[in-house]
């Protein structure tokens, strides 16, 4: 049997609680800390191994182990407290640091000393609110890139009873169906002649541009 991956969770705010309590309820190893007592305590009980502490001091980094752990998810809202949380693990050889950003510039800040991914988590949130508000049939937006986005789409009527390749959206608009959700089955890289039944969910993978025009001429 695999070892599990270890996680630390740095700041337990709404992101880092929820991504902690995801993880752990997938059986991974946890480790998690934050600076606010109270949050500490009410998470006592959800989680295997939470402690109240400074994330950005080295020794209590070193004392938590956070040198062996898999990956590291800096969610601290401070910017000054994330930068250094983000230097010391690097110094400490962690090899993938997730870190939160609230605004570009400390995205930027935070991936040239070293954060492997930067995730933005109330412009992400916005963005879905924003796809979903426009189209009902849009059901979330996931951005992969600066470039691309894969979004959920509920199959619109036109296309029932039609295959991938008779509906011809990459040449159309240049996307990709990357699976087809029916019911409880997800059909991942479905097949050219796959049809499309009513009540099917589609992932659309493409350009934030093309993502764009599919919705719209789904609305």
């Amino acid at each position: 049997m695999a070892e599990k991956r270890q996680f630390l969770v740095a700041g337990l705010g709404r992101f880092g609680r929820s991504i902690a309590l995801a993880l752990e309820e997938l059986g991974c190893d946890v480790i998690a800390i934050d600076a606010n007592e109270q949050t500490v305590q009410s998470l006592s009980e959800n989680l295997t191994y939470v402690v109240c502490g400074n994330a950005a001091d080295e020794k209590v980094l070193h004392d938590l182990g956070a040198a062996s752990v898999d990956v590291a998810i800096i969610g601290m809202g401070d910017i000054q407290g994330s930068v250094l949380c983000t230097l010391i693990l690097k110094e400490m050889g962690v090899k993938t640091i997730v870190a939160v950003a609230n605004d570009d510039l400390h995205g930027k800040t935070l991936e040239k000393i070293g954060a492997n991914k930067i995730i933005y988590p109330q412009r992400d949130t916005a963005r879905r609110l924003a796809a979903h508000l426009y189209s009902d049939k849009i059901l979330d937006y996931i951005d992969v890139s600066d470039e691309t986005a894969l979004i959920r789409l509920k199959v619109p009527d036109e296309l029932i009873g039609k295959s991938l390749i008779e509906a011809n959206l990459r040449a159309k608009y240049n996307v990709y169906v990357t699976s087809i959700k029916r019911g409880p089955e997800n059909i991942v890289n479905p097949k050219a002649d796959e049809v499309f039944q009513t009540g099917d969910y589609m992932i659309v993978y493409g350009t934030k541009h093309s993502i764009a025009v599919i919705g719209k001429d789904y609305a």
